[in-house]
């Protein structure tokens, strides 16, 4: 018995370093590590949880300090990578175009670059009040705000009412943002709510096409809102790393790096 408690110990030491350097990991992957049963693992993966050294998760477990909150606006960064991937963007948008575009700072780089844009008579629907307020004295556009619910210091709608609104349209492409991004858990946000309108937004659109500088790589939020699959278009800044980048092309049929 004594022998066995050594051995869950040092079982479970090696389950946390093992999560510390991958930030998330499966249970299914940790039983064939370590030739146990997943019930033996979900046992260690319980005590780990109520150390408080990690967070469990369906099918596995993550890092606690792989969980960063949502940001507000003024706390965002990156502001240079973020303009090299909205210049970039504007390279899938054409006269006469209609788009959907996501609420989040890259996202406002993108409205700022089409302000300054050529473009003329693009149809833009989004959440994003920000967004709405760049672009609303472009004469030759068309914005619409997918109206519902304002969520204080973040300027974007959300709830409810924008997920019915967005069922009865169908857009051609849709520029997409997200908090973080793992091959493991998809694309995830802090905000339940805000991940539910990112869910109706890809469903209401054909080509998506996600926006996101390279510190979103590898991390994981609280909640997915959806599968890296899903995505069509990856513009990114060129801080990848070559191994993760091919991790992504894996899911992902075109990146596209930004410098």
């Amino acid at each position: 018995m004594e022998n066995d408690t050594v051995y869950t110990a040092e079982r479970t030491e090696k389950i946390l370093e093992i999560i510390r350097s991958q930030n998330s990991v499966s249970v299914k992957y940790l039983a064939d590590y370590f030739n146990v049963s997943g019930a033996t693992i979900r046992t260690d993966l319980t005590k780990l949880e109520n150390s408080g050294d990690i967070i469990r998760t369906h099918g596995g477990a993550m890092l606690k300090t792989s969980l960063h909150h949502e940001q507000q606006i003024n706390e965002r960064f990156n502001a240079d990578k973020k303009i090299m991937i909205a210049n970039r963007a504007l390279e899938f948008i054409h006269d006469g175009d209609t788009v959907l575009i996501d609420t989040g700072t890259t996202m406002l780089y993108l409205a700022q670059a089409l302000a300054r844009s050529s473009f003329s008579k693009v149809r833009i629907f989004t959440n994003d009040i920000e967004i709405v307020r760049i672009l609303e004295e472009k004469e030759d556009f068309e914005i619409h705000l997918l109206g519902g619910k304002i969520r204080n210091s973040f300027h974007y709608c959300y709830g409810h009412q924008i997920i019915e609104e967005l069922k009865k349209y169908n857009f051609e492409k849709m520029f997409l943002a997200t908090a973080a991004i793992s091959t493991t858990h998809g694309l995830t946000v802090s905000n339940d709510e805000l991940a539910q309108v990112k869910t109706a937004m890809i469903k209401s659109s054909k080509n998506i096409i996600l926006l996101a500088d390279s510190s979103k790589i590898n991390r994981i939020d609280f909640q997915t809102f959806a599968d890296i699959g899903e995505v069509d278009v990856l513009i990114m800044d060129s801080g990848i790393t070559p191994s993760y980048e091919k991790k992504l092309k894996e899911h992902i049929s075109k990146i596209i790096l930004a410098e």
